[in-house]
This record gives C-alpha cells, structure tokens and sequence, in this order.
C-alpha cells in the first residue's frame, strides 16, 4: 500500500527541488559563459595588453590555410597562458607550434594544447618558471602557427570563383586591457596565382595594399588597423577576405548542411551577450552598405555635366537616354541586342546560358551597335571581356553628347516620351492597333525602371490583351493577333536575354562602373591593384576567441 507523504516532509521536498534547479541553471549559466565559482577569483585576476597583433593566412592548394600569428603583450599582471581562437573545428592540433620571446630571448611553452576555454582554438600554456619570467619583465612576444583546413569557399556572387574570410582572433576584454593598438591581417594567395587583377576583396572590405611579395612568390592582400577593441571584432567588423578563380586550389567546399546552427548561435550569444545590442547596429549598417552597392552599380558616371538651364538634349537613341537615365546596364545590353535583332544585323540561334547569336551584318548604324557586334565571336557567344569595353565606350559616349546640356532636364525629358509610349498602347482601341503600337513603342518602353511589372499592371489587364480564342482558326491572314502573348513575349525575351545573354552580366556591370565612376581611395590606404569587388564565400570566417 502507498501512503501519502507526510505534508512537511513533501514541502521540504518541493524546496530541495526548486533548490536544485536554480543551483543547475545558475551554473549553466556560468558554464555559458566559460566561468564557474571556483575560477572567478582566478580569472579576476589575468590583466595584459596587447601592443600589436598579426596574422599572416597563406592559402594552400588542398582548401586549407596556413595560420600564423604574433603577439606583442605589454602591461601583464598576471597571465599563465594565451588562447587563441581558430576559425572552424577543422583545424589540425598536430601541426600547431608556438614560441615565447621574452627580453630577446626564445623559450618554448609547456604545453600547446586544444584550449579549454573557448570553442575552436588553441591554448598555450606557459607553465610557472616561464610565467614567471614574463610577469617580472612584464611583456613577451608570442609567436603561434597552426594548419586549418576546410577553409576554401565556393564564392557564390562569382562564377568560377572561390575565396577564404577570416576573422582574426581577439582576447576577453575583461582580461585584456585597451584596444589592440595596431591589428595587422595578411591573406596570402595560393601558389601560382601570378594575374592580380583576378583578385577579389571581401564584399564591403576591401584590402589596404595589395602587392606582390619577392620572398614567397606569392600576392598579397593587407589590412591594417589601429585601436581596436575585441567587442568589435568578435562583431565582425574586421572581417576579411580574398577570392580568386577556382583552378588555383584542388578542392573547395560548399557551406556545410549539417552545421550546429543553433549551437554556434547560442555560444556567440553566451559570450557576446552584451554586444547584442551593438551587433544589431552592425545588421543595419551592414543593409544599408547593400543597399548604397545596388545603388552604387546602377551609378555609371558622377554627373558633372549638368548645366542648369541649359535644356535638354533631344536626340538621343533610346539607348543613350537609358544611359543617362542610368538604367540597369543588364538592359541597356539588352536594348542594344533588341535594336540589332530588329534591324536584322543578329539572330538569336539559342536563349539557353550563355546566348548563342548568330552575326549577321559587322557594322552597326551606330557605334555602339559596332562595338556590340564585335562582341560575338566565332561560337556565337559574347566576350565578356568586349562587352565590358563596349559598355564602357557607351556610356563614355554618351557622356560626350551631354556636355554643354542639363541633366535633370533631359532625364525628365526621356521619361515623359517614356510615359507617352505606354498610355499610346493603353489608349489603342483594338487588338490590331494595340498591337501596333507595342511594336512600335516597346524600345521607348523598356526604359522604365520596372518594365515587366509595368506590363503586367496596366497592359496586360486590358480587355483586348485578354487571350480570347480565334473564330476559324489562327494563322491566316485575317487573324486577330494575340497582342497578350505578344506583350508576354517581350517581357519573357527581355528577362531571358538580360539573364542569359553571359555568365555573371552583373559581375560585368561592376567592371564597367569601376571605371566609369571609380570609387574614390580611402587615404587611409593604397589599393594597388585587384579585380571585381564582390566576394562573399560561405567561408567559417565567425574565429572562436574570447579567451585569456
């Protein structure tokens, strides 16, 4: 039989309970955040500062990278060893090394070991004589190298393409005192990467000086900061990273399907918990820095020809007015192609990516039409490398034209006759004459911002664009024409030749406005050289630190 239990005895029960789960949590917490009870007074104690900090980051042909860091400490109080964080679970303990210089003279630790306290990294242990002789001169030099591999990324912004980021390791800032003053960070080419202009920097970070380095044979991209606190890089905001064209490695990876998601975003929030705040700042400048590139690649030219009052200038084909109204270069590519294939100069002999054209005439009745033309080569596809000069020649053009006329004048001018070409097919009052006003009017038409959801608003919802089965047949020649498919068609061939026309058009697009309208030169660092500016790998760049 089963007696109920005796009502103190049961109260007393609840309360050891309860005791036990706020005794859990209170240590979970604290496990979190990689203290416990014991260790506080302890870990009150590490004080150092960091003088200087670099990293060099060699990429090697199997995916993984070199990673060799020094460390200036100064001001150390106490400090029985440093953690450094890596930047995935990858990383290979075997190959790691380190050596401590103290007063000039080299020492090795006692130990080189998987750190205990934080994530993914190495921890280097000094053991007590070798603490002690750096608390007594009161600064060291640390010298670490390790090998991490699965570090080579597929560059999705690029085709053919792959990249290495990297963040840099930092320390807890309430063992550290200060910014590091100086933060150098150096990503290395792999072997064989000889052509710099087929570099590419990380999206929104470009390097301070790219170079070619005598000694290693190798490029090299660096960057080069000052006062830097550890919040701000455990928040990425010294993030780097490189891409190049994929021959240059032998394997490279994809994002990972079975990631820790989750785990990887409860650490950061346990050891960043009062960044939050700050990182989300981070998210919104991050959007806004998006938002100002999609800008910046439809910003062809800084419009210094405008002279006000001067009127507009009235002559200009629809795709030189596309230029001035600075039109996605996708479109104004695509305009090119349409005019050529309408004055039957190009055919098209597949949609399929990339285009296959066939040429059917060598000059065009306007330059640009010449230079599009010599684009197409002997397969029927088109050179990225001519395109980007014939765009670049376009827009050089027709920069040209606009001197001595306003702007702003002339770009309301092309939008009103813009304006006028769609309410002249709304107006059209039967199939025939709508459909004759599309073809005449859809070159005047593509210069809007929104082509294909225009079509769709206000065209395709009249009456007559409504497909409606033709009495008798189709085909003869008294057939009502389909001017619905008809405007369908357009759209259709529009996104396909502005999707399909070559591998990456936006890619191309970035080329062209790098030189059009250069971004102008932080004087905070030389850019020697580099290619396109769009590298965003899929790289485990989030490095593990935080720690003594």
């Amino acid at each position: 039989m089963v007696r109920h239990m005796e009502r103190p005895l049961r109260y007393l029960t609840i309360n050891v309970i309860l005791l036990l789960l706020v005794s859990s949590l209170v240590l979970g917490g604290l496990g979190a955040l990689h203290r416990s009870p014991v260790g506080e007074a302890v870990a009150t104690d590490y004080s150092f500062s960091v003088q200087r900090e670099e990293v060099n980051v060699t990429v090697l042909r199997d995916g993984s990278v070199d990673i060799d860091y020094y460390f200036l400490f100064t001001n150390v109080g106490f400090l029985d060893g440093v953690d450094i964080g890596l930047p995935n679970y990858h990383y290979d303990p075997s190959t790691a090394s380190a050596t401590v210089v103290v007063n000039d003279v080299e020492y090795v630790p006692s130990q080189v070991h998987e750190s205990p306290y934080i994530d993914n990294g190495m921890a280097v242990e000094f053991g007590s004589s070798l603490q002690n002789t750096i608390e007594s001169a009161g600064s060291f030099e640390l010298y670490f190298q390790v090998n991490n591999p699965h570090m080579v990324y597929l560059n999705e912004m690029i085709n053919d393409t792959v990249g290495v980021s990297f963040r840099p390791t930092w320390f807890d800032p309430e063992f550290q005192v200060g910014p590091t003053g100086t933060l150098v960070q150096r990503l290395i080419f792999p072997e064989g990467f000889t052509d710099g202009t087929q570099a590419l920097w990380y999206e929104g970070n470009p390097w301070d000086q790219f170079y070619w380095d005598n000694a290693t044979q190798r490029h090299v991209a660096e960057w080069t900061d000052s006062n830097v606190y550890s919040e701000n890089v455990a928040a990425g905001s010294f993030d780097v990273g490189v891409g190049f064209p994929t021959v240059y490695v032998e394997q490279y990876f994809l994002p990972d399907a079975d990631m820790d998601i989750f785990g990887d975003i409860w650490a950061l929030v346990s050891l960043l918990l009062p960044l939050i705040v700050m990182a989300l700042f981070a998210t919104l400048f991050v959007v806004i820095n998006v938002s100002v590139a999609r800008k910046r690649r439809g910003d062809y030219y800084e419009p210094v020809m405008n002279v006000v009052g001067a009127g507009p200038r009235r002559d200009l084909t629809v795709v030189e007015a596309a230029v001035v109204l600075e039109r996605p270069l996708e479109m104004v590519s695509t305009m090119v192609l349409f005019g050529l294939i309408r004055k039957g100069k190009v055919r098209v002999l597949s949609e399929q990516a990339p285009m296959r054209l066939q040429k059917l005439a060598e000059v065009g009745e306007h330059p640009y039409e010449t230079d599009y033309l010599r684009t197409i080569g002997p397969d029927g596809t088109v050179d990225r490398g001519l395109l980007k000069k014939a765009l670049v020649s376009l827009i050089n053009a027709t920069l040209e034209k606009m001197k001595g006329f306003e702007q702003s004048a002339t770009q309301r001018y092309y939008e009103s006759i813009c304006d006028k070409a769609w309410q002249q097919v709304k107006a059209a009052g039967t199939p025939e004459d709508a459909a004759f006003q599309l073809q005449k009017n859809n070159d005047w038409m593509m210069l809007d911002r929104d082509y294909p959801g225009r079509m769709q608003r206000d065209i395709l919802i009249l009456p007559i664009f409504i497909h409606r089965p033709v009495p008798g047949g189709v085909g003869t020649s008294g057939s009502i024409p389909d001017v619905g498919k008809m405007a369908n068609d357009y759209v259709n061939n529009v996104r396909n030749a502005a999707n399909n026309l070559v591998n990456d058009m936006r890619g191309i697009a970035n080329d062209v406005v790098r030189v059009t309208n250069p971004m102008p030169v932080s004087s905070s660092g030389p850019m020697r050289s580099g290619g396109h500016c769009a590298c965003a790998c899929a790289c485990a760049c989030a490095c593990a630190g935080g720690g003594r």
